[in-house]
């Protein structure tokens, strides 16, 4: 990256470990089905990242699995064991044949002037790798120009002193990395910290959904249960986002109904501010006595708990 982009990014001094660490693991051709075995067994609580418009994508092929994070999505965070999926694949077809004179070692010096989007995609596959703590494998499901080339790079031992970058392993032969109960209930944690502060309420939701999957491979049902209720609350205020649909007397009863029972629950798990939430999304809806008596009563207490 640094040869042919030297501005993309600020280049650290080499820096040694005390000891060499294991090598990131490539599984070329692997099937989904294959996928969907490894994550629910060897694999378990590994975390997987994707070209963020693949994301969704690749959330539904892998059966619902809730740790599949679009590469930028997962900025900041870091995981014991991560797969990189289809990343090299799912370069544009545009880019296929660059990016292999790149890792061939092929590019010309006017490479970053007709290829920038290259460096966009090496800075991206950066992030993507340092999110990983322990264990990084490279998965492909199918060949293409760019990742068979960088596959072969990355394993082969002439290029760089005799030793690989990477070992071609055997998709039914991988050691078992599976997540810790405790290693589940820190993910768990991190991902329903991160729905708190998410401004945008389906991406709330989804972190919510990683969060109660964590807490439940680790048998915690409290953290489940409270997982559960921060979720529903965050459904019901979906529901009501503007613009509003005309409602009648009884509509506007139910919602007040809904949300008083919300408030009950989160203020009992001691989800204040998300009991503030509530009251803000349904005050479209209440009567001007309800809220002048809400904002008296309750809303104005847990403010100022909260605060403390």
């Amino acid at each position: 990256m640094f040869t042919h982009f030297p501005g993309s990014a600020k280049q650290l001094k080499k820096d040694a470990g005390l000891f060499q660490g294991s090598r990131p693991g490539v599984l070329s051709g692997a099937s989904i089905n294959q996928l969907n075995i490894l994550l629910s067994d060897k694999l378990k609580g590994a975390v997987i990242l994707t070209h963020d418009d693949s994301a969704r994508h690749w959330r539904r092929l892998l059966n619902d699995y809730k740790l599949v994070y679009g590469i930028r999505e997962a900025k900041g965070l870091e995981f014991k064991t991560v797969i990189i999926l289809d990343f090299f694949r799912e370069i544009p077809p545009s880019l296929q044949k660059p990016w292999r004179e790149l890792v061939l070692g092929r590019a010309g010096q006017d490479f970053e002037r007709s290829c920038p989007q290259v460096g966009t995609l090496l800075k991206l596959l950066y992030t993507g790798v340092t999110r990983c703590i322990e264990k990084l494998f490279f998965v492909e499901t199918r060949s293409s120009t760019a990742g068979d080339a960088t596959m072969r790079w990355l394993t082969k031992k002439e290029s760089h002193g005799g030793i690989a970058f990477a070992t071609r392993n055997n998709i039914n032969d991988v050691e078992a990395m599976s997540m810790t109960s405790d290693e589940f209930v820190s993910e768990g944690i991190n991902n329903a910290e991160l729905a708190q502060t998410a401004e945008d309420l389906s991406q709330a939701q989804l972190l919510l959904e990683r969060a109660i999957w964590c807490f439940e491979q680790s048998e915690n049902i409290e953290l489940a249960s409270k997982a559960r209720i921060h979720s529903s609350s965050v459904q019901f205020r979906a529901e009501l986002q503007p613009p509003y649909d005309e409602k009648n007397a009884n509509d506007c009863a139910m919602i007040e109904m809904r949300a008083a029972q919300l408030m009950e629950s989160l203020t009992k798990e001691g989800f204040l501010f998300e009991a503030v939430n509530i009251f803000s999304s349904v005050e479209p809806f209440l009567s001007d006595y309800t809220k002048e008596e809400l904002g008296k009563r309750f809303i104005c207490k847990v403010r100022l708990l909260s605060e403390e």
